[in-house]
Formats: structure tokens, C-alpha cells, sequence
């Protein structure tokens, strides 16, 4: 009795193991892994290409406006603040949003297709 249940058990890991080279063989990996939607924010940005500024304000609320419709186009961008004061002491006031440099035309064709 002992060597029927061993001999199930073995045959159920072989035919697991068939399944598995199987799929692996047609490229079916879906089952494999868990499936779960990718996250396009948080891509890894290539460190090497330069990010060029595409838009400049004074008002958060727009930079914000041009940072979500960039967004929703799918175009990797980013806000920045600049520094606290300029070489003669006057604050500075912009909030800039800036592509990587192959994506500033589009990007700049969305932002001038704009509504004001």
C-alpha cells in the first residue's frame, strides 16, 4: 500500500514536471507567475540620456495640469522646483516640467495642443 501512494506521488511530480517543461517550450508563462498590472510611473529611467525642460511656470496648479496630461499620453516627465534664490538673492518662482530629451517634440506637441 505504502508503494502505490509513493509511486502517485512520484507520478504526480513527473507529470507536474512535464506541464511545467511544456509550457517553458511554447513560451507560456502566464500561469506561471502571478499576474498583476504593471505600474508605468516607476519605469527605470535611462541616467545617461538628458532631460530637457519643456514647460515653465509660477503656478503649481499648471505645472500639475501639463504633468498629469503628459502623463496620460504615457510620456515619461517629472516636476522640479528651482532653487531658492538666484545669484543676486531674488527668489525664484518656477516649477518647471522636464522629458527626456527624444521625448520633448511630443511632448511639446501636447502641451501647444493644449487649451489655455
Amino acid at each position: 500500500m505504502i508503494r502505490l501512494v509513493l509511486y502517485g506521488v512520484l507520478f504526480g511530480i513527473l507529470a507536474y514536471a512535464i506541464l511545467l517543461w511544456q509550457r517553458m517550450r511554447r513560451g507560456n508563462f502566464s500561469e506561471l507567475k502571478p499576474t498583476f498590472k504593471s505600474n508605468q510611473r516607476y519605469r527605470h529611467w535611462n541616467a545617461r540620456e538628458p532631460w530637457v525642460q519643456v514647460y515653465e511656470t509660477a503656478s503649481s496648479e499648471d505645472a500639475y495640469l501639463i504633468l498629469a496630461r503628459l502623463q496620460e499620453e504615457e510620456v515619461e516627465c517629472l516636476l522640479y522646483e528651482q532653487g531658492k534664490r538666484d545669484i543676486q538673492g531674488n527668489s525664484l518662482k518656477g516649477i518647471g516640467v522636464a522629458v527626456p530629451k527624444s521625448s520633448a517634440p511630443l511632448a511639446q506637441k501636447i502641451i501647444s495642443r493644449m487649451p489655455v
